[in-house]
């Protein structure tokens, strides 16, 4: 089995490094466009299409597996819808397929692009404290701190530029809206969620009914992040999927 797990907003390929020795298996973990040390320009979503496919290509041993948390689990979807041929199954933590009024979606790349100005003109540790006290992210707190440490070591190691660009290339306002694509994607999907993240709590179980063959996790005592607040039942959950999804 492989896992190629797609990270989030001001994460990088490392975030998945204690998750994935819990769980076991090989994973591939790359730094998306916008994200590490030397940022990839193309953060367009055609951009992040072809960098998936790039790191798609290296896994080789079946099951093949895409997994995606935020907005990594974006990227997992427009890769899937675009290639399913590629994997066997698909998990989508913390995703959102899109902003579905087209009003409202202005209305967030317009913001998007306004944050984008701040990180350019502030830097990459103003934002940091900024994005890392929003109530979404908060819950964050409660990783082990030997992880959190990491994971904050690395986040200072990006560059303005580098987020600036995902911001405005492949943020939420810049995003497609998928829903009315969902259900073309037929293979086995797992849609997790932590149960004090409202929000994204009800898109997973919307997404469930949407998809053709997909089931829901709702993760205790877990925010924005369950594979690293609640690492154990969230490996729980997945190998649970692969194996009543029969791909393991």
């Amino acid at each position: 089995m492989t896992i190629l797990a797609l990270h989030g907003f001001t994460g990088c390929g490392e975030d998945f490094a204690p998750f994935a020795d819990i769980f076991g298996g090989h994973w591939l973990c790359p730094d998306l466009p916008g994200h590490g040390a030397v940022a990839q320009a193309d953060c367009s979503p055609d951009g992040m299409i072809d960098s998936v496919g790039r790191h798609a290509r290296e896994v080789q041993a079946t099951p093949r597996i895409l997994l995606g948390y935020s907005m990594g689990a974006r990227a997992a979807l427009l890769h899937a819808l675009e290639n399913p041929q590629c994997w066997d199954a698909l998990i989508l933590i913390s995703g959102n397929p899109g902003i579905e009024n087209v009003d409202d979606r202005a209305a967030r790349c317009e913001s998007d692009n306004a944050l984008a100005d701040r990180i350019e003109t502030d830097g990459v540790e103003t934002f940091l404290e900024y994005w890392q006290s929003q109530p979404l992210i908060q819950s964050q707190q409660n990783i082990r701190h030997e992880w959190l440490s990491v994971m904050q070591a690395n986040r200072a190691a990006l560059t303005s530029a580098g987020l600036a660009a995902s911001l405005r290339g492949f943020g939420q306002g810049a995003f497609p809206n998928l829903w009315s694509q969902l259900p073309k994607i037929t293979m086995p999907t797992l849609c997790i969620a932590g149960d004090q993240d409202a929000k994204y709590s009800a898109i997973a179980r919307r997404m469930q009914a949407t998809l053709p063959d997909a089931q829901t996790a709702i993760i205790s005592s877990a925010g924005h992040m369950p594979h690293l607040e609640s690492p154990d039942e969230t490996a729980a959950v997945i190998k649970q999927f692969l194996a009543s999804a029969l791909v393991v």
